[in-house]
């Protein structure tokens, strides 16, 4: 199907939190598709949505980007990072994805270890708000353990 962004509007974060997630990637894509977690949502039922998002894909590579409206930019952009698991002889992987929120730091984490860190001045974009998560197109993920947990 489509890319989709998931959530439940009751699920929100504010100050300092940690949200996180373990996905598991059922079956190999045909192409590098990403998925992972989506925080500080805002308006996200409407044309004006506003969040960030930090993904892994299965060739090894994560992205953090911000969505406003139609428009997306880099915060970091296809970046390779030995933290990430890529898939096993049968199609499958498992990365566990962290976003750690705390005083002006925001932390991105995959199963442990930190591949960036960032003033939370620099992401120009609220931390606040509904935390979900994004699965791109024809990609097969299961995600377990998903949480927002108050720091």
């Amino acid at each position: 199907g489509p890319a989709g962004v998931y959530w439940n509007p009751s699920t929100t974060a504010a100050g300092n939190y940690t949200a996180k997630g373990t996905f598991t990637l059922l079956k190999r894509s045909k192409h590098t598709n990403y998925y992972g977690l989506v925080f500080g949502g805002q308006g996200l039922e409407g044309a004006n949505q506003r969040y960030t998002y930090f993904t892994v894909a299965q060739d090894g590579t994560f992205l953090i980007k911000q969505r406003a409206g139609e428009t997306t930019r880099d915060i970091k952009g296809y970046t390779p990072s030995p933290a990430i698991k890529k898939p096993d002889a049968s199609g499958k992987s498992v990365n566990a994805l962290e976003v750690r929120v705390s005083g002006d730091t925001v932390a991105y984490v995959i199963n442990g270890m930190v591949v960036h860190q960032m003033p939370k001045s620099e992401l120009k974009a609220a931390t606040d708000g509904i935390v979900g998560f994004r699965v791109n197109h024809v990609t097969e993920v299961q995600v377990d353990g998903f949480e927002v947990q108050k720091s």
